[in-house]
Parts: structure tokens; sequence; C-alpha cells
């Protein structure tokens, strides 16, 4: 509720001030700047419990006390400046040292202020301002474990703690700093740990005191005032000082063998170095030659055995790859002059790609060359044959895309009935044609025609079967009768696939030799019934009818020929080629 208050300085009463009892202070930190009810400020102080319309003097600006000092400024009539005191009626010429200092600080402050103003923000941007925090947080040493409130206590009198401007953005980056510094003390831990186990196994290596019957109580003993050693718990020491264990008696134990190995390798050679010493040598002779030898000294007599009894099985090994390697040499010139042969029969053109191994192994049987072949084992002339066919295949593909892509590019278009002559002079043009092989030429070409005549048969094919679809349409349609018209039959089934798959003059003409053939049909049913209905007929009228059954029986076939192949009167397509 609303207290009376007394002025700090004058004393006297004031009506209306929100007030809170306790002490005075004069420390500017204890003062807040409040406004009445009625517009008017008002100064309230924490310590003392007090308020005052006069506003402290340690809250007051420089300037501000420069304009309450007791000493004014003046001027005579003729223009000198001195200063009065009305409080203690006192004048002087000379500024007062109060006065001077007051104005001083007032210039000072006045000169910081504008800088202020004229400085840009010190946090341009949002990111800038949780950064600043985070790092204020950090520099205050603001633990992962810290309440807000035990962390405000550090950080509200810097300067960057205003950087965020509300409680809740401060609370949210303080919330999301302590999560982080957890994540970072825990990997800060782990590698910590990390570095303790590595700094363990380094000490255990440097160990003066390291041997193969070691056991982790010694190792413990010799490091246990180790700092990384009291960073590792004891059941993993001696777990790292097991598996440390077992690499070190890995490693002795390869290093002995490498040493070995380096002595009897050492032994081997004095075994070349003594002339007097082959693979035909008995062992007791060889220990005589060898007894004063200091490599020697180093081996164990059954080491020493085992040296001597792999350095003979080497030797004799290398002995026999040497006579293999040459007896190698010798068949891979023997198979290269085969080769050779193929070659040179094909450059006079007695071999093709096409020609059979039965007929090159008559033209070779009696060459040198290939009789040579057939006495070595590996390969025989018959495989180096395929694969020289293959070698030739793969010329031929390479020879017959270049012809397609010259014919593509000329537009050319091979038929059943094109000639060779033809196809050459439309191509002979184009540069490298003639240097391909005049054979692989011949071949591209009747591939070609022979596609063309695949095609051919093809489309004969389906003509056939679009024909016989179409007869069979007819005969399905109880609408096409002997009187029926092309163009009725046309509005029936016109729509039908099997109508629309035959060209136009192929339909008419299967339709009217169908339509004659119901004709036909209708006729010799009607020449049927006479024939039931008559006691007896001249000669005459049996030959008539005989000769229109031949009719149609020509008919008929007629009919069938053109359903199984087409009419012969069908409009011939010349398909000549003209040089151009």
């Amino acid at each position: 509720g609303e207290r009376r208050a007394f002025s700090a300085f004058a004393g006297g009463p004031l009506e209306g001030a929100s007030l809170a009892a306790g002490p005075m202070g004069n420390e500017a930190g204890e003062w807040t700047e409040h406004t009445h009810s009625d517009g008017r400020r008002y100064y309230y102080n924490r310590v003392t419990k007090q308020s005052s319309w006069d506003k402290p003097e340690c809250l007051k600006s420089n300037e501000e006390k420069l304009n309450t000092t007791s000493w004014k400024e003046y001027k005579t009539a003729d223009g000198r400046d001195y200063f009065y005191n009305p409080t203690s009626k006192q004048s002087v010429w000379e500024m007062p040292i109060e006065l001077k200092r007051l104005r001083g600080l007032a210039k000072e402050q006045s000169e910081e202020e504008q800088e202020e103003k004229e400085e840009p923000p010190e946090w341009a941007t949002p990111e800038e301002r949780r950064t600043a925090f985070q790092d204020l947080l950090q520099e205050k040493g603001v633990k992962p474990t810290m309440k807000w409130e035990e962390a405000l206590k550090l950080i509200q009198e810097d300067r960057r703690f205003n950087a965020l401007t509300t409680a809740g953005e401060r609370k949210q980056v303080f919330a999301e700093y302590q999560t982080q510094s957890k994540k970072r003390a825990k990997d800060e831990e782990r590698e910590k740990r990390k570095r303790a186990k590595d700094d363990f196994i380094a000490a255990l290596n440097d160990w003066e005191d390291l041997r193969l019957t070691s056991r982790y109580k010694d190792a413990a003993e010799a490091l246990c005032e180790k700092e990384f050693f009291k960073l590792i718990e004891e059941d993993e020491r001696d777990e790292l000082f097991q598996d440390f264990m077992d690499e070190h008696e890995k490693k002795v134990r390869e290093d002995r063998r490498k040493k070995r190995k380096e002595y009897v390798e050492n032994v081997k050679a004095v075994y070349v170095e003594k002339e007097e010493i082959s693979v035909l040598s008995r062992w007791r002779d060889v220990q005589d030659i060898l007894r004063d030898n200091e490599t020697y000294k180093w081996l164990s007599k059954l080491e020493a055995l085992t040296s001597w009894e792999e350095w003979v099985q080497e030797t004799e090994k290398t002995e026999l790859e040497l006579k293999a390697k040459g007896k190698f040499r010798t068949e891979r010139k023997t198979r290269d002059a085969f080769r050779d042969l193929l070659r040179e029969h094909h450059k006079n053109g007695k071999i093709r790609a096409s020609t059979p191994w039965k007929e090159i192994a008559q033209l070779v049987e009696d060459e040198s060359r290939y009789l040579d072949l057939l006495a070595q084992a590996g390969s025989t002339p018959h495989d180096l044959f395929e694969d020289f066919q293959d070698e030739l295949n793969e010329r031929y593909k390479e020879d017959r895309a270049k012809i397609k892509k010259w014919a593509k590019a000329k537009g050319l278009v091979v038929t059943s009935s094109s000639t060779a002559e033809w196809f050459h002079e439309q191509l002979q043009g184009d540069e490298g044609f003639l240097q391909i092989p005049e054979e692989h030429r011949r071949m591209v070409f009747d591939s070609l025609v022979s596609k063309a005549r695949e095609q051919d048969e093809d489309m004969e094919k389906n003509a056939k079967k679009n024909r016989k679809r179409f007869v069979e349409l007819l005969q399905k349609t109880r609408e096409v009768t002997a009187n029926t018209t092309y163009e009725m039959a046309a509005k029936a089934i016109g729509s039908s696939v099997a109508w629309e798959s035959v060209d136009e003059h192929t339909r008419r003409q299967c339709f009217d030799i169908f339509v004659d053939q119901l004709k036909i049909q209708s006729e010799s049913r009607r020449n049927a019934d006479g024939d039931d209905g008559a006691s007896g007929e001249s000669d005459g009228d049996g030959d008539r009818r005989k000769k229109d059954k031949k009719k149609d029986k020509v008919k008929k076939k007629k009919h069938d020929e053109v359903a199984d192949k087409g009419y012969d009167d069908e409009p011939a397509k010349a398909k000549k080629h003209k040089k151009k």
C-alpha cells in the first residue's frame, strides 16, 4: 500500500509514494528510479527501504552535479569573468577547483556518451547475441550441474548478460550450454581415459623388467604411482595387461623366428659360396667344411641339418625351373611359328573366318611348323586356329560396323533383290571402304541381303495370316451371303481387326471369290434337290451338270490359293535400284 516517506535530503514528508521499510544507503547500486501515479519521478533505496523525490547525489551525472553547484559564473562591466558563491557570499576571479573538476567530468561524460551513440551495436545478429552469452557462461566457469540461480550470481554483472534481452532466451541458451557442456565433459573424459590406456601400454613397452613370465601384479607395483594408472579401473587394467602380454609373446616369438630364419639364410649363402659343396655332397662332409664358420655355430644341430635339407631342395627346384623355363620358351616359339603359318595362308586367301578346321588341317598337314606343334604338350593346332578365327571375327565385326555406318549415312536400303555391284558402287567413294578386305565387304553385303530376305519372308507370313483371318471372318459372319455386296459387308464388319489388317485390293478379291464360292454351294444344293425330284434325265443334262461341277472345283481351288498366297493379278511392286 501507500506510506509516508521522508526525503533523504530535505527531511520533509512525501505523500502517495509506494514504499518499503529499511536503512538508508549512499551506493548507486542501492537506488532504483520509479514513476509516481501523478507522473513525478522518485527514487527508492533497497537497503534503507526509504524513498526520495530528490535524485540521490550518487545517481547524478557529472553534468547534473555541475548544475547544482553553489558556484555561479558572472561578468563584470568591462567583460571580465568572476565566480560567486551565494551560500558562502564569496567571490573569486579564478575558477574554483570544485567547478573545474565538475566541468571536466561533465565534458568527458558527454564525449563518452557521444561515442556510444556513434558506435554500432555490439551484437549485430541474434546468433552473435547467443554466442556472446555462451562465451560469458564459459568464461565465468558455469558448470553443467549448476542451477540457473547459482549461475545468475556469476554472470549478471557482466555486460554480455544483456546480449539476450529476455529471461526466457537466457534460460534457453543456458540449458543448451549445459547440454553441450555435459556432452563435452563426457567426450573429454572418454578421451582422457583413452590417453590413459595408451600411456599404460606405452609404459609396459618401456618397462625394464618386462619378461614373458611377468604378471599383472608385478606391473601394478611398478606403475601404480603414475597418473594414467589411477584413471583406469582395476579390471580394465588387468584386461589391458593380459592383451598386451599376448601380443608381446607373439612379437617375441616372431622376432626369434625371424632371427633363426636370418641365421639359416646366412648358412645357405655359405653353402653357395663354398665350391666344394654341391647338392650331391654328404651332410657329414658339409659339417666338417663348416665346423669353424661363425654363422654355422649359432644354429643347433637340428636347425643346421634342416637348413641343409632345405638348401638341397631349393637348389634342385631352381635347376628344374630353369630347364622348364627353357622348354617353355621353345614351346612358345613353336606356337608363334604356327600362328605365322596361319597368317600367311590368310594373306594369300586360303584361310577365312568361315573356313572349317578340317580344310585347314588338310592344308597344313605336311608343314613342319604344324608337325612341330603336334609334337609338344599344351595348346594344339586346333586351339590356335580357333584363337586365330576369333581374331578374324573381331576384325570382321569392326569392318562390318564401319560399312553399316557409311551405308546409313548415305541412306542406302539393301533389299532381297539388291546386287553386290550396286552396293559397292554406292560406297566405294567413302574413305577407307576400299581398304577393307574384299572378303569382308562381300560378307557384309551377303548378311544384309540375307536379313532383307528374312524380313520379306516374315512380311509374307504375316500377310498370309491376315488373309486367312479375313476369310475366316467372312465364314463366321451370317450377314455375308451369296447376294451380299462388298459395300454391304464393309458396313457390317468393316471395323473388325481382321478386316482392317488386309489391304483394299486383297479384301475385294478375297470377298469376290468367297461370294462366288457361296453361289456355287447354293447352286449345287438346288441341283441336288432337282435330281431327287426327277425320275430321269437326258444325257445332255448330265453332261452339263458335270461341267458345272468342274467349274465349281476350279473356282474353289482359286479361292484357296487366294487365301493362301494372294492374287496373281496383284499389282507388282518393282524394287529396282537405279544407278546415280
